[in-house]
């Protein structure tokens, strides 16, 4: 039996949830308040109404002890594992995975293992872990699994859009005063997942409506053909009316009827904002010509 595991950057819808399929929990903090994303948890919604009423966020990334903790009880099931996890680009957490799996590996050397860099975030990750969980439905190997999560993340494409330009100033992809000017000017981000997993700037929208409709406007430029769409995933930071705008505008597009709507979780969250909305699909790529870090 295959097992897979993923972490809480996924923001993996619930209704997709599967057997043998384990979701790693991920810490943030509000202030000084620790929420282990274990025992101690929020639902989205009061995540945001918080933020929203000015609580300083900050996250960790999955630590070593956590992987171990969840990962060996299914070796010692004798269960394979694959581990889909959080962008190399974004945390250290794949850092922690290899260096986890490869000491379990000796210890536990009938069991295959292993961990997969999805080099994507937030449910652009959690759509690699859904085709993931089909592709095992119909009866993959583990290691035609492994090549099917590389093969597939390599088309896994992830266009964002910000509502407030201060916690994209926090992760240093703008200046404060870049963010301050922005702000004043109705300016919104569009961003995307590049290749190497890291977030990056790639256009400025004046006004969200017109930000709603570049997102779609990249899934036309970038999709694959409409029968490869298994799947489409929008994300938001609570606000479901503009994630329902995206949705609405690729039905009319493009005529299909499969898109999830869902919460961005606390941790992806934590750095993007309130009023964040992205969208996830698969296309020809991952390439964005005025992205100076795919150089």
């Amino acid at each position: 039996m295959i097992h897979i595991v993923t972490d809480a950057t996924t923001d993996f819808p619930k209704q997709f949830y599967e057997k043998d399929f384990t979701v790693l929990p991920m810490g943030f903090m509000l202030d000084d308040e620790d929420f282990d994303g274990d025992k101690k948890n929020l639902s989205a919604k009061e995540f945001y109404d918080f933020m929203r009423a000015g609580r300083k966020t900050n996250t960790r990334m999955v630590d070593e002890d956590t992987i171990l903790k969840y990962v060996e009880p299914l070796l010692k099931e004798g269960k394979d594992v694959l581990y889909v996890v959080f962008s190399s680009g974004l945390s250290g957490t794949y850092d922690n995975a290899v260096r986890v799996f490869k000491d379990l590996k000796e210890k536990y050397p009938s069991c295959k293992l292993a961990a997969v860099d999805s080099y994507n975030a937030s449910m652009g990750e959690g759509l690699l872990v859904w085709y993931t969980l089909k592709k095992r439905a119909e009866g993959a190997s583990f290691e035609e699994l492994c090549k099917y999560v590389e093969d597939t993340q390599a088309h896994l494409c992830s266009y964002f859009t910000v509502d407030d330009l201060k916690h994209l100033a926090r992760l240093g992809r703008v200046t404060k005063t870049a963010a301050f000017i922005g702000s004043l000017a109705n300016i919104k981000p569009v961003l995307y997942v590049n290749s190497k997993g890291k977030l990056i700037p790639i256009a400025k929208v004046v006004s969200r409506k017109k930000s709603l409709k570049a997102l779609v406007d990249k899934m036309e430029e970038k999709m694959l053909p409409v029968d490869k769409q298994q799947k489409i995933f929008i994300g938001h930071g609570d606000c479901y009316e503009d994630a329902l705008f995206v949705k609405n505008e690729i039905e009319k597009r493009f005529g299909l009827d499969n898109v999830v709507i869902d919460y961005i979780g606390p941790v992806i969250g934590s750095h993007a904002g309130a009023g964040v909305v992205a969208l996830f699909f698969l296309g020809t790529d991952k390439f964005e010509k005025n992205d100076t870090q795919e150089d």
